[in-house]
């Protein structure tokens, strides 16, 4: 099991000694999915975390038979039905790779146990909610108050690989736009290149 990712990644927030890395390996395990799998569905409570080593997921919903993707999660970003963990009510979305996935999995129930446990970790998840929440309110600001052509560029900075990996719907339903907007974004971005 490859971990040194999320061990970095952990890093980044907190410090990270020896002990406090063979506390959590106990609690990890890695999961693979194929294309197109779905991770974790809708209507099933989220019990579980995933970091992506390898691959592109989507968090999404379906209204009406019609799906509506939220969010990609990509290497070295965690994908989970956290809300639904939170809450304790079955999920209102799901999670697909979108490529083969390689994913260093924990339970959440664990994960909670080692917050008490390791108050490096606990600081670890309270950073980490924070940057979420920042990442949620932007996005809520982005689809409020932003063009769709200004949205288009913001994913395009901040994911630029997504384009050539995410299938052109998938990134339109992300931008709340329909795919021929999409088109005709992209079109103009290209030409002023």
């Amino acid at each position: 099991m490859n971990v040194e990712k999320v061990v970095h990644f952990v890093r980044q927030f907190v410090p990270l000694e020896e002990s406090i890395l063979e506390s959590m390996l106990p609690i990890l395990s890695q999961v693979e999915l194929k294309k197109n799998e779905i991770w974790q569905a809708e209507g099933v409570m989220g019990t579980s975390m995933g970091f992506i080593n390898k691959g592109i997921m989507r968090l999404y919903f379906t209204d009406d038979g019609e799906e509506f993707t939220q969010e990609f999660y990509a290497e070295n970003e965690f994908a989970s039905n956290f809300i639904s963990y939170v809450k304790k009510q079955p999920s209102k979305t799901a999670i697909q790779a979108l490529e083969p996935c390689e994913l260093i999995v924990m339970q959440l129930d664990d994960l909670q146990n080692l917050y008490d446990e390791v108050p490096a970790l606990d600081r670890f998840g309270r950073l980490y909610a924070e940057q979420m929440l920042i990442g949620m309110y932007d996005k809520m600001n982005a689809i409020l108050g932003e063009t769709p052509e200004q949205r288009y560029y913001k994913l395009l900075d901040s994911k630029p690989d997504i384009f050539s990996r995410v299938k052109q719907y998938y990134i339109a339903q992300y931008l709340g736009i329909r795919p021929e907007s999409l088109s005709r974004i992209r079109k103009r971005h290209m030409e002023s290149s």
